[in-house]
């Protein structure tokens, strides 16, 4: 289970007990941190109980101090190692930034709203949002008061104020971070709760243990299938441990039942392999890993009718090139490539990494334009019962890369509504009708206010867009392009990755002038991607690709 599933877990045993407790959460961070914004940690007295706010600069100094600083209620404290001018808080930290933690007292045999919440999210299996009060001038709002958004949780200390609320709700229908309710003197951390990642070992020889007790430490919920169960079971770590029967569909209704699945399939046996693969392949497992060497797993994809490139989601032979032997160093190589594809990264040395650690990529789809050609707004296209803004943008939302926004001109309420509540920022374009320069400067302005390193721009008419792809193109600027673009049918364009220092010729395009010029520059790393000669401009376009274009859009 993740860090915070284990806090929840300790704090609940300290609601049974009737035992105060201290929760500290980091809300801010400015420069180099060893943590992000929603990181906690749990205190009881003088018991670090779970999780971490830093890598161990201020966990002292909150055990120390922490309940004084919060008697008198949730209070923030900002933690700055940026100057030289000495440690105000005697502590040393080593990152160069400043960090901002929120610390809350919870008295004996009370729960904590945010705990509530997201125990709530885990044991129904999905993901909520969650804002919390970080700053607040309004006297009829408290710093730590929250607004809570998915599964039902009553909170104990809630935003009553109705125009607080109504600010709380709109910052929650968009991006996750710090955000500014203008106007109200207030500010709140957005964040998404979202239950752990759960691993499906399909497979109970020895070799399978210690991928199991390290994919735990790790932050997975570990599930180990196996076709008998046995006395003396080797996976004490494993949250669960069931018995297939040789029969698969128990299984894959639980790999289904996951809000996010990895499969591991490691029976030796050439049978339970074959058919371990055919069930998780026919699932909505994000990772499918199959240890045994390249050649063999073909052979098993030909059996059940695949071929060896037909789903990404396989990965044989399993695990990054560690060099690993034993069966611990084979796991650290599975769990490590395992956290890769989680995490969406490339799994190199980070002394080779190019940008920052922490180096901020924000997305934008340009979905502000009128149609002409169409007739009627090509945002709202459905396919496959999603307009395609809403498909488009949900694929930069689980590309997990960055804030994601959408530019809104003609059709705005409308197309709004069509992106419901996928959590991207609504960029306002009020000049959409001078053209596609308008919808990039407002981006740009966008992404200097997310204080982002780099733009993503992808258009709201390109339906194949994938993750994958916008992963590859995010890679390619991690890696030094200063532009890192899509190549289809010859041509070069969106979506297409701007570092910050093309923001200024971005920002200089007029008219219907696109980042065509921009795309055309040396040094820039062109992607293949076979889905971008497919877009909506006319009817045809719409019929070819299966499509349906609602004749007139409420709110049209």
């Amino acid at each position: 289970m993740n860090e915070l599933e284990r806090i929840v877990r300790e704090a609940t045993k300290l609601v049974a007990d009737r035992s105060p407790f201290l929760l500290a959460t980091v809300v801010r961070v400015s420069g180099s941190s060893y943590r992000r914004p929603g990181a906690r940690m749990l205190v009881a007295g003088d018991r670090w109980l779970s999780g971490c706010v830093s890598g161990g600069c201020l966990e002292g100094d909150v055990m120390l101090r922490g309940e004084h600083r919060c008697r008198d209620g949730a209070v923030v404290v900002t933690y700055d190692s940026t100057t030289e001018d000495g440690e105000p808080w005697g502590v040393g930290l080593g990152c160069n930034g400043v960090v901002d933690v929120l610390l809350e007292r919870v008295e004996a045999g009370a729960t904590h709203d945010a705990l509530a919440f997201a125990g709530a999210c885990f044991a129904e299996e999905t993901t909520g949002t969650l804002v919390t009060v970080i700053r607040s001038t309004a006297s009829t709002v408290r710093v730590g008061a929250r607004l809570a958004f998915g599964p039902s949780c009553a909170l104990a200390h809630p935003v009553t104020d109705p125009a607080a609320r109504a600010a709380i709700e709109r910052a929650a229908r968009g991006p996750t971070g710090v955000v500014e309710l203008e106007g109200l003197g207030i500010t709140a951390l957005v964040e998404k709760i979202a239950p752990s990642p759960q691993l499906f070992v399909l497979g109970g020889g020895h070799d399978a243990a210690p991928i199991v007790t390290l994919a735990t430490s790790v932050g997975f919920r570990v599930t180990v299938a196996v076709p008998v169960l046995r006395q003396g079971s080797r996976f004490a770590a494993a949250d669960r441990v069931i018995a297939t029967g040789g029969a698969m569909d128990r299984l894959r209704a639980l790999i289904d039942a996951a809000a996010e699945a990895y499969v591991v399939i490691m029976h030796h046996q050439r049978t339970p392999d074959r058919d371990a693969l055919a069930a998780a392949l026919a699932s909505r497992a994000r990772y499918i890993g199959v240890l045994g060497p390249a050649r063999r797993t073909r052979e098993l994809l030909a059996e059940i009718g695949q071929g060896p490139g037909d789903d990404p989601r396989i990965h044989a032979p399993i695990g990054l090139d560690l060099g690993a032997e034993t069966p611990e160093q084979i796991a650290l190589s599975v769990v490590g490539e395992l956290q890769a594809v989680a995490r969406r990264a490339q799994g190199g040395k980070l002394r080779d990494r190019v940008r920052p650690l922490h180096a901020g990529l924000a997305l934008a789809v340009l979905a502000a334009g009128g149609s002409r050609r169409l007739g009627r707004p090509k945002q709202l296209v459905e396919l496959d019962g999603a307009p395609l803004v809403r498909r488009v943008a949900a694929a930069c939302v689980e590309a997990r890369s960055g804030p994601v926004g959408v530019v809104l001109g003609a059709h705005a309420g409308a197309v709004a509504r069509a992106l419901g509540d996928l959590g991207v920022a609504r960029i306002a374009n009020d000049g959409w009708e001078e053209g596609i320069a308008s919808s990039i400067r407002a981006a740009v302005r966008w992404a200097e206010a997310s204080k982002a390193d780099a733009l993503l721009i992808a258009l709201a008419d390109q339906p194949l867009i994938t993750v994958e792809h916008l992963t590859a193109l995010r890679n390619a600027w991690l890696a030094g392009a200063p532009v890192a673009a899509s190549r289809f049918s010859g041509v070069v364009g969106a979506p297409a990755v701007f570092d910050r220092s093309r923001w200024d010729a971005l920002a200089r395009l007029e008219g219907d002038q696109g980042a065509g010029r921009l795309l055309r520059a040396e040094g820039i790393v062109a992607i293949d991607w076979a889905g971008g000669a497919i877009d909506v401009d006319t009817a045809d376009d719409v019929r070819a690709l299966g499509g349906h274009a609602p004749a007139n859009p409420p709110g049209c």
